[in-house]
């Protein structure tokens, strides 16, 4: 006679894990980790919370400017000539994104149970969930730029030369666009300074330790603060102009660059507030089930989410690309 039985017993044990897994994921994204994202509009990328009670596939939100008109005087008339913001907007598209692992069964994994393999399962898992998130923000980030400085006398990547390597030079120059933009671009407050971060790939960041003296000497001097204490510190490289430098591998490079299109190349992201956005509708998917009466074991992970570059009035916002030579280490 067959038994029906309930073999895995796992919704309680799937919706902890669930909690768990979402908190050491943020851990371990380099955005989340670095305190780059967050809810309100003083972060890197702003997290939009709302598809996550409301049904949709589409967050809009927008940008009210400054007002720019100059206001009348004495006994002008004010009525008839009041002044209106400019306002923009724009999107995120969410989709659903999952990923899973299945044992082939008990005989080839040799073990008594299942607990060995959701234990290795969890942490893959987990650990591509973080770098999928981590991926897309900077797919999103690296796409279509609007603004971008070269490295030496370049003016495309089609004129990238050798030795038009990344310097502290290019960053103060970012710092300089950053505060004649239209909106202005402001920092990350940390600790009652206004802080930019750049994040460059790890060829640019051996060009900066290795050629540029300037670099070299200000960390030498450069004493952190209680200010450094701030998630943003976290493995950066130093800071340069009030803004914060990091690198990562997942920054755009390019191996065709310059008029032959064959210079190795790559694309810093210079970032202030807002300039990027990511909403969910369901942050923490985790489903295990059984197959073939218990033999084998899958475990499901994933998120409903989107995320975008903010782009307003068809300019990015906060956001500067520098792109410059590497070297092909």
């Amino acid at each position: 006679m067959a038994d029906w039985t309930f073999t895995t017993a796992d919704t309680l044990t799937a919706q902890t894990w669930a909690k768990k897994w979402w908190i050491e994921a943020k851990t371990e994204s380099y955005f989340y980790g670095h305190g780059f994202v967050g809810r309100g509009t003083d972060n890197i990328i702003v997290e939009f919370p709302e598809l996550e009670q409301n049904q949709g596939y589409r967050h809009t939100y927008g940008q009210i400017r400054e007002l720019a008109g100059a206001g009348v005087s004495g006994d002008s008339t004010m009525e008839g000539n009041e002044d209106v913001p400019d306002v923009f907007d724009d999107n995120i598209e969410l989709n659903q994104i999952r990923n899973a692992v299945r044992s082939a069964g008990k005989l080839s994994e040799q073990y008594p149970s299942d607990k060995a393999v959701r234990t290795w399962a969890e942490e893959l898992l987990r650990r591509w969930m973080a770098a999928k998130i981590d991926q897309d923000i900077f797919d999103a980030l690296g796409t279509s730029a609007t603004k971008a400085i070269y490295g030496g006398d370049a003016t495309t990547t089609a004129s990238i030369e050798a030795g038009d390597y990344f310097t502290t030079a290019l960053v103060s120059k970012a710092v300089a666009y950053a505060k004649k933009a239209t909106p202005k671009i402001e920092g990350k407050s940390v600790n009652g300074a206004r802080l930019y971060v750049c994040v460059m790939s790890p060829d640019q960041a051996f060009d900066l330790r290795t050629r540029d003296s300037a670099w070299s000497q200000a960390q030498r001097e450069i004493q952190f603060s209680q200010g450094e204490k701030n998630a943003i510190f976290t493995d950066a490289l130093g800071k340069w102009n009030n803004t914060v430098l990091h690198e990562h591998e997942r920054v755009a490079i390019s191996a065709v660059w310059g008029s032959g299109s064959d210079q190795p190349g790559a694309s810093a992201l210079f970032m202030g507030v807002q300039c990027g956005a990511i909403a969910y509708a369901k942050k923490k998917i985790w489903n295990e089930k059984t197959f073939d009466y218990g033999n084998k074991v899958g475990m499901c992970i994933g998120a409903i989410y989107g995320v975008s570059k903010s782009v307003f009035n068809s300019s990015d916002n906060a956001l500067v690309e520098i792109r410059t030579y590497r070297s092909n280490n």
